[in-house]
């Protein structure tokens, strides 16, 4: 259980005695750690001091494939932590074998007793928090979601997780007390990420998304390396786990993803980390993949379809009401209504045609009603929208995979939608060239026949370094690597 999900008994209205002081910690450890062995006041026989040492808070709980030991100081004393008290508290935490050690301050810490805690480049895992702190920190954690996919997450000792969304990112984890663009700068952070099983062709498992991925890794980079390692077989709810590490010369730092697989996705945590802290920001990782589990993205929309209905007037302008009906569309789609989805969908259309993002979700809808011909037409029609532009081919290919409508099926409307243009040679080789994308698994003759007919359409077009000669060299590899 994570430390972070604990509810901290609020309750002194004065400074607490040392007793309750130390029990009201024990209370928070004993809420975060059901399942471990907790034994206050404990005492061990140090291993290089030989004599017993005393232990405020000693916890101990099976992770991964050891014994994961924590050591808690609860520090009740008039001034903050300083220097000193860290560095004989290190002692302590490598005497006992412990292998996270945590001091809880009553009155705080000094800048310089943090900075030494966190930069120790021992493997150890060492925090240091206020009581105060301590109280809140059950909000180092996070939910990041994809669709219908959701994951509860919590924060190592010491770092914190960052919710906002960037590119390929659902969210971040660093070191407390930095900014994003700082951690980077370090080279030490995470970043979190899904596989949808169903909406990517074909990697559907574990290891085939290890072997896509290793794949595009090592392409074209002779001194890459990638090493896969053991990953946590205590994981909270029994998924398969494994880490990989990816080491490349021109990396400023090593790169290790832990892997962890669930039913419907594989959740992803990526760290990097400098060299030296490798083992220490390893056990940051495996905590995460540790901890981590499902929960269910449930939505409700109904007030905001209420009250967005209400807008739906004749004195309204057309161009609104389309807006309107495209965002009730949407919510319908989001609670899985999809017949209410469709109606709103196609209503804003009828008001306003021609929208690309309406168009999406509404042949996304009609995929979940599984009507076929109206899918096709759908599509037809969103290829039609901008023929020039990639984007609309590579769209209908995402929404096309894992639904009712076939490979060949597609194959055929973007067929059709190259003998309407035909005087067109840009539209001729972005048909060519996603026909043969569309065929590559399933007849792989005629996917070559068509890259090749693409080829000398694009040199007519392009400059020879735009990226879609790229697009078709990989392509061209993809039908070697499946003979």
């Amino acid at each position: 259980m994570s430390l972070y999900k604990v509810e901290f008994q609020q309750g002194f209205d004065t400074v607490p005695n040392w007793q309750e002081y130390e029990r009201e910690i024990e209370e928070q450890f004993r809420r975060a750690y059901p399942g471990a062995r907790i034994t206050a006041n404990a005492k061990l026989v140090g291993k290089f001091s030989k004599v017993e040492r005393q232990i405020d808070l000693l916890i101990e709980e099976q992770a991964s494939d050891f014994t994961f030991r924590i050591v808690v100081d609860a520090k009740h004393r008039g001034r903050k932590i300083d220097v000193s008290d860290v560095e004989a508290f290190l002692g302590l935490t490598r005497d006992v074998e412990a292998h996270t050690g945590m001091m809880v301050a009553l009155e705080g810490y000094t800048h310089a007793a943090v900075n030494r805690a966190h930069h120790d480049d021992l493997d150890l895992v060492l925090d240091v928090l206020n009581f105060e702190d301590l109280k809140a920190y059950q909000g180092f954690a996070a939910i990041p979601y994809a669709g219908d996919n959701a994951i509860s997450i919590a924060a190592p000792f010491g770092w914190v997780i960052d919710a906002t969304k960037r590119p390929g990112m659902l969210a971040s984890l660093y070191e407390r007390g930095l900014t994003f663009e700082d951690a980077v700068k370090k080279n030490e952070f995470m970043y979190v990420s899904f596989w949808s099983k169903k909406k990517n062709d074909g990697v559907d498992t574990l290891d085939k998304l290890l072997k896509f991925q290793e794949g595009y890794m090592l392409e074209n980079s002779r001194d890459a390396k990638i090493r896969l390692l053991a990953g946590v077989p205590a994981q909270r709810e029994g998924a398969n786990t494994i880490i990989r590490r990816f080491k490349k010369k021109t990396y400023p730092a090593s790169e290790y993803t832990g892997f962890v697989d669930f039913e419907d996705f594989v959740f992803m945590c990526v760290l990097f980390t400098p060299e030296e802290l490798e083992r220490k920001n390893l056990r940051k990782l495996r905590f995460v993949l540790r901890d981590s589990f499902r929960l269910t993205v449930t939505r409700d929309y109904s007030a905001e379809i209420k009250k967005a209905e209400e807008q739906l007037t004749e004195s309204v302008p057309a161009n609104v009401q389309a807006a309107v009906l495209a965002q009730i569309g949407s919510w319908y789609r989001d609670m899985k209504r999809y017949p209410e989805a469709k109606q709103a969908l196609e209503a804003s259309l009828a008001l306003l045609p021609g929208q690309y993002e309406t168009t999406k979700q509404l042949l996304a809808t009609l995929i979940k009603l599984a009507d076929t011909t109206a899918t096709l037409k759908v599509m037809s029609q969103l290829l039609r929208y901008d023929p020039h532009n990639p984007t609309v081919f590579d769209d209908c290919i995402m929404y096309a995979r894992g639904s009712n409508i076939s490979w060949a099926d597609l194959a055929t409307a973007v067929e059709i939608l190259s003998k309407d243009y035909p005087d067109d040679r840009l539209v001729e080789a972005n048909c060519n060239f996603y026909t043969a994308k569309i065929l590559l698994c399933v007849d792989p003759i005629s996917a070559r026949k068509k890259l090749a007919a693409a080829q000398p359409l694009f040199r007519k077009i392009f400059p020879r370094g735009h990226q879609v000669f790229a697009a078709v060299r990989s392509a061209l590899r993809q039908l070697r690597q499946g003979k």
